[in-house]
């Protein structure tokens, strides 16, 4: 069972919030690359963003919210729209839209994420291994991978972040990092709900409601559930 809370402010309080409910104003439709040649972003895809924006696309990579074509990373962009469309609703099948990422697991214990080749050996079972992609949602760092890799519930963009970023996301980033924002609350009330049903009694619910709770206060309220049996039935339980 996920949950996510996600409280804004309006008015005067704004200055105060974390520019990522800014950057979640901005839906990016498609990806943009921006590789750091000299200080200087490569131009980002301007079709990724509104009509009226300029082609703009915002991200916190740095901690900040910025136009991505002044961040000198190498950094692609994901909308929430195309993760959707695409069927992309785990780390895992992220790989399909990053070329540089690879995914492997067997089990939760052992899952390691590597960018550019460059990560934790995968294989190698052990709880003292440090990974070298670091996974952070919301700002929130998830110290391991097993811990990241559940479904993806209500989210605005994910970045992947090339090559090392130690300077901004601490250490476990030598090969990258992946910056996972979830939608902001907005002032209009909107929602929407999704059921999933699959073979083995498959269950998942997805459903998300945001809103005002003032005219200066707004709340986003997002959560999922999944549900399924096991693959092997235990005559001695009947279960």
């Amino acid at each position: 069972m996920n949950l996510r809370i996600l409280l804004t402010a309006g008015a005067a309080p704004l200055a105060l919030i974390s520019n990522t409910a800014f950057a979640a104003e901005i839906p990016v439709d498609a990806p943009a690359t921006a590789i750091a040649d000299d200080a200087q972003a490569a131009p980002a895809d301007a079709d990724a963003a509104p009509e009226g924006q300029g082609g703009e696309i915002l991200v916190t990579a740095r901690r900040r919210s910025e136009n991505v074509q002044n961040v000198p990373i190498a950094i692609s962009v994901v909308g929430g729209e195309r993760l959707t469309a695409q069927g992309t609703f785990a780390i895992s099948r992220l790989t399909q839209l990053q070329p540089t990422l690879q995914f492997y697991s067997q089990n939760p214990r052992n899952t390691f994420i590597n960018i550019r080749g460059i990560g934790a050996p995968f294989g190698l079972t052990n709880d003292g291994f440090e990974q070298g992609v670091g996974i952070y949602i919301d700002d929130v760092y998830y110290n391991r991978i097993a811990s990241a890799t559940l479904d993806f519930v209500d989210v605005d963009r994910i970045e992947t972040l090339r090559g090392p970023q130690g300077t901004l996301y601490g250490k476990n980033t030598t090969s990258g990092a992946i910056n996972i924002t979830t939608s902001a609350p907005t002032f209009d009330l909107s929602g929407k709900a999704e059921v999933t049903l699959g073979n083995l009694n498959f269950k998942q619910g997805k459903a998300t409601i945001s809103g005002p709770l003032s005219d200066t206060l707004a709340a986003r309220i997002s959560g999922s559930t999944t549900s399924r049996r096991g693959t092997i039935y235990n005559v001695a339980t009947n279960s």
